[in-house]
């Protein structure tokens, strides 16, 4: 009960408001967090606005904190930001005492809006249209359908630049037409990307998709007797069963296929009740006939980390042509089905030195992300360093160390980024690093997407177990 009362003595309240930038309305039912600076003894602490936009956080202890907001549909944001999607600056709470009214402005998620237009300059009505991320590797992130008129929007767009494709079919008149990106093009390498930041809506993206010959594929497909499987069919536009089959092999066709890649998925069971399936990934420019594609059982896979104990599970999620699943923690003696699949490491006192499946290179290193292909039988070693380097130091302008300064890190090849805060004396620290160059900078106004190029960052070369000591300039806007 003492410890109760002292506890009480020294706490402090956070209050607040949450508006949307730009109509100044009060956003209700906002998630709105305490986040405590490196160093501060304190927990995280979530509250939701009330209905006039209004917080109060009460029973807060002394020290240093930033307040974050998020929210569907908007970019989280933090108090004392310059401008959308940038850090906030943190502020210090003292005891017994309300903090100053905390304000905080949200924007929007960018959004893409455009049309589809016909070979007469007529809108295309209720045709699908698709967004995909331009950096590598390129990925299917949002799709929608045209309106009456032929016009669409995607929004909740994570900042960045994207690709927009029409979907490929048959017309009215059983014209068919390829997928096409924005400005005509058939193929990726002469697509234009459009960017969009936070609180941005990029409009007017016109595509005008191309005529031309969409694919056939036809086959077998062969289940497992006694037992039913289905074929399924994806590209980079969607995804659709084309096949399924009960005891006897079955034909299947595909039709209106687009050139290019394609993924073919069988799934089902065996007469046991275990899955069976098998992941066929080719590239077609013309059709293709007397396939033959059959439910084989598949596993035990073996997942083995050696050099480190990890603090958590790995992560694993499939990859698609048409997108990323949902991610979900790495069971033990899980079986994963046949496909394309990537795995992160928690962050830890290591780094992954590798990832290979049966001996050989498991596949590319897409930043945090491991990838590699699962088929019958996958056989999984990520080799872990105990000895990662690190890099530490003080952020300061002027001389003064900087409480809660931002610290963002990208490697040398900018697959990879991290950002911290420093502590209220202005010390910040980034372990579990690879061997290897980094860039690296602090500031208030610094784009993470763009942390490896932009605001002059210094390189800093990080050996194997060493720690590599930088003092930091803060970038001012």
């Amino acid at each position: 009960m003492m410890f109760c009362a002292h506890l009480a003595l020294h706490a402090a309240v956070v209050e607040g408001v949450v508006l949307d930038e730009e109509t100044g309305n009060p956003l209700a039912r906002t998630q709105v967090t305490l986040v405590p600076l490196p160093g501060t003894q304190a927990e995280l602490t979530d509250v939701r606005t009330g209905a006039r936009g209004s917080f109060v956080i009460l029973s807060v202890m002394p020290g240093w904190y930033v307040v974050r907001a998020t929210r569907r549909g908007y970019a989280p944001a933090e108090s004392g930001q310059l401008r959308a999607g940038r850090p906030g600056h943190a502020f210090e709470v003292a005891e017994n005492r309300v903090s100053g009214f905390i304000e905080i402005k949200m924007s929007h998620l960018p959004a893409i809006t455009g049309t589809l237009l016909d070979e007469n300059g007529v809108g295309m009505a209720k045709w699908p249209v698709h967004i995909l991320s331009t950096a590598k590797p390129v990925r299917h992130v949002a799709q929608t359908v045209t309106d009456e008129r032929g016009n669409y929007r995607v929004g909740e767009l994570t900042p960045g630049s994207y690709f927009v494709r029409s979907g490929p079919g048959p017309l009215e008149d059983g014209t068919t037409l390829l997928a096409t990106y924005s400005k005509n093009a058939v193929e990726m390498a002469d697509a234009v990307g459009t960017s969009v930041h936070v609180g941005e809506t990029a409009h007017d993206i016109v595509v005008r998709p191309v005529k031309g010959k969409l694919l056939t594929l036809t086959g077998m497909l062969i289940p497992v007797p006694l037992q039913s499987a289905t074929l399924t069919l994806v590209t980079d536009t969607g995804r659709q069963e084309v096949g399924r089959a009960f005891n006897l092999a079955t034909p299947f066709t595909a039709r209106e296929v687009q050139p290019g890649p394609v993924e073919l998925i069988v799934k089902g069971q065996d007469q046991f009740g275990k899955d069976c399936g098998s992941y066929t990934r080719l590239t077609v420019d013309k059709d293709v006939t007397g396939m033959r594609l059959a439910c084989a059982p598949f596993g035990p896979d073996s997942f083995s980390f050696v050099g480190a104990r990890l603090r958590s599970p790995a992560t694993v999620r499939r990859v698609d042509l048409d997108g990323a699943s949902e991610t979900h923690p790495l069971a033990t003696d899980e079986l994963l089905a046949p496909g394309h699949w990537e795995l992160s490491v928690p962050p830890g006192d290591y780094y992954v030195v590798s990832v290979r499946n049966f001996g050989s290179a498991a596949g590319a290193h897409n930043g945090e992300w491991w990838g590699f292909d699962a088929s019958t039988y996958t056989r999984i070693t990520v080799t872990l360093s105990s000895t990662p380097g690190t890099i530490s130091g003080v952020v300061s302008t002027g001389g003064n160390p900087v409480a809660g300064a931002p610290v963002f890190l990208a490697n040398s090849i900018g697959s990879q980024t991290w950002m911290v805060r420093a502590d209220p004396q202005g010390n910040y620290r980034f372990g579990g690093l690879a061997p290897g160059e980094y860039s690296i900078v602090s500031g208030f106004d610094v784009d993470m997407n763009e942390v490896a190029w932009s605001r002059k960052p210094d390189t800093v070369s990080v050996a194997e177990g060493n720690t590599s000591v930088h003092a930091l300039e803060l970038v001012l806007p």
